[in-house]
């Protein structure tokens, strides 16, 4: 894999890099998604219900497309299958469940908690930027995580929850871009 005119290079695909923008048209709004840019996407409560929050480095953006709606659609954009991630995670971790989304090279969402859902059947789980993550906090009732960007998001979840998932999602990026590339991932000799 390697980046060169706009264009990442899985394999067999040539994805432009315009791709990585999901496009979505809901209620006659268009709804736009950078996954190349994002540093995070997160459910919230807004006073129309959930919503979620998309964090760029620059500013945060409110979208009314649901997390399902996100995650499937990043995994479409980068010609990843969820179920071969889940298969993937369960042979890394031994967890099929709260699997990281590793899209390309240096950008891999974390899934962490949120918020606490209100509804049953509500998001509580947000992705998280790997690399955009500068550390983690503990409060009283959870943790907070700031990004590179100078961003803190509560989280539910403690420290050291948090801590382990962000432990298992960098060593399933090892694993699985050190499987597709080869030695030149995993000795560093990374060029691209």
């Amino acid at each position: 894999m390697h980046s060169s005119n706009n264009c990442i290079n899985v394999k067999y695909y040539n994805l432009p890099a315009t791709l990585a923008l999901y496009t979505a048209k809901q209620g006659g709004v268009v709804m736009s998604v950078d996954f190349l840019s994002a540093l995070a996407f997160y459910p919230a409560y807004a006073t129309h219900g959930l919503s979620c929050q998309v964090v760029y480095a620059s500013n945060t953006v409110a979208s009314d497309l649901c997390m399902g709606t996100l995650v499937k659609h990043a995994c479409r954009q980068f010609a990843l299958d969820k179920k071969a991630l889940a298969n993937a995670a369960q042979f890394v971790s031994g967890r099929r469940n709260l699997v990281p989304l590793t899209l390309c090279v240096d950008r891999t969402f974390v899934p962490l908690k949120a918020l606490t859902p209100r509804v049953a059947g509500d998001s509580a789980y947000g992705y998280f930027l790997l690399q955009a993550i500068a550390k983690v906090e503990a409060e009283r009732n959870g943790s907070r995580l700031f990004l590179s960007n100078g961003v803190a998001l509560p989280l539910v979840q403690s420290r050291p929850v948090a801590m382990n998932h962000l432990a298992r999602a960098a060593l399933f990026e090892k694993v699985f871009w050190s499987k597709r590339l080869g030695s030149a991932f995993s000795t560093g000799v990374w060029q691209g």
